[in-house]
């Protein structure tokens, strides 16, 4: 009952709700995430809560908004706007991640799967949610190399010699990455969890960001841009698709029920004398095998038509040419440094934008203890998904 007490107090600082006031004639301040007047019906004019002092919003939780009556599906749907929060050493409780539809991983860093994705997978099991991977395989294997980020240091990166990498480990070591974090994960859901079919588990693969930097296509235009270029060349645009394929296959050997997002590099389209360009990219890739695009490095544009500000990419134009739902990420920067919760992407206007453009979920790397509650409080003011298919 403190609890419930306690999270109260707090929404009704926050939110506005008129139930929480005897004078209706007294309207504090709406919090920056949610629009103004918006209200989450139920008997007492205020989100249900359970007896943790989370705020409900399990597949059987109901609310109204002005326009309709919503249900949110636990877990993540392409028929909602999805919320997602980065798995941290620093928020392994349920109550952080009570009510988001999926939680993500940065995963590579090791060559074998170990306790951090096992605990991961394990909360998304609690709270009914989706496990998201960042399959940073590449990158984090170069750094194992002493590449860092290209956006880290400008000699001996992985836009200088990621491409060699590539050639030189791919087979014997990259894919040897994916095949043992995706069995790993099989594994855990074999011996832990035996009454779920593991070839029906949902997980999201974020197939490698910044996979355009080690192409022959982007070594040019990295060169074109500041005179670095990968060693020995990028590897040929049509190879790339040949090699994104072979993760594909190494993943849904051990998981196929695994959906795989591919990676937006906004500064494709930057090209002015390859207007199509971006066309061109993904052209080398079997699209049939890809269900999401998804952006990586954090400094996506909530309030603007363009992914990323300095990059001409816009999300409408993205989701037109790969006809493919997309998942944006907030809340982090270069070397993946985190910048707090992105209150741009809390903001319900800015959500329902975005959905118009073809976004479907958002991944705050480095939310605060109160993204759920904001979460919960701006589902039944977003617009459905158009065209929706389950």
């Amino acid at each position: 009952m403190k609890s419930r007490l306690k999270l109260l107090s707090i929404l009704c600082s926050l939110f506005a709700y008129t139930a929480c006031s005897d004078d209706s004639s007294t309207s504090p301040d709406v919090g920056p995430e949610i629009s103004s007047g918006a209200e989450i019906s139920s008997s007492s004019g205020i989100p249900e809560i359970n007896s943790s002092g989370n705020v409900i919003t399990s597949s059987a939780g109901f609310a109204e908004s002005s326009s309709s009556l919503w249900t949110h599906q636990a877990g993540f749907s392409p028929c909602q706007f999805n919320f997602g929060a980065g798995w941290q050493a620093a928020h392994e409780d349920s109550a952080f991640y009570a009510g988001l539809d999926y939680i993500s991983v940065w995963l590579g860093d090791n060559d074998f799967f170990n306790g951090f994705e096992t605990r991961m997978f394990d909360m998304t099991r609690q709270i009914h949610a989706t496990p998201m991977i960042y399959a940073y395989v590449i990158a984090e294997f170069g750094k194992d190399h002493e590449l860092d980020d290209c956006d880290i240091k400008n000699h001996q990166n992985l836009c200088t010699d990621g491409a060699d990498l590539i050639r030189n480990y791919f087979q014997d070591s990259i894919l040897y990455r994916y095949q043992q974090y995706a069995a790993g994960f099989r594994e855990q859901i074999e011996f832990q969890y035996s009454e779920q079919n593991p070839d029906t588990v949902q997980f999201i693969w974020l197939i490698e960001p910044d996979f355009y930097q080690y192409s022959e296509s982007g070594s040019n235009q990295k060169f074109a841009h500041d005179s670095t270029a990968q060693k020995n060349g990028g590897i040929p645009d049509s190879l790339m698709g040949v090699y994104f394929n072979q993760i594909v296959d190494t993943i849904k050997a051990y998981l196929p029920g695994s959906k795989i997002a591919i990676d937006i590099s906004p500064w494709i389209a930057d090209i002015s004398s390859e207007p199509d360009k971006m066309e061109k990219w993904y052209a080398n890739f079997d699209l049939s095998r890809v269900d999401y695009a998804s952006t990586s490095g954090g400094r996506t544009g909530a309030s603007t038509p363009t992914i990323r500000s300095g990059n001409k990419a816009t999300w409408a134009g993205v989701y037109q040419l790969l006809k493919k739902p997309i998942l944006a990420d907030a809340g982090y920067d270069a070397g993946g440094y985190g910048t707090g919760y992105n209150k741009a992407w809390g903001k319900v206007e800015n959500i329902n934008a975005r959905i118009a453009d073809g976004v479907l979920g958002v991944t705050q790397m480095d939310p605060d203890s109160l993204y759920h509650v904001n979460v919960a409080i701006a589902r039944s003011q977003l617009n459905a998904i158009p065209n929706c298919q389950e």
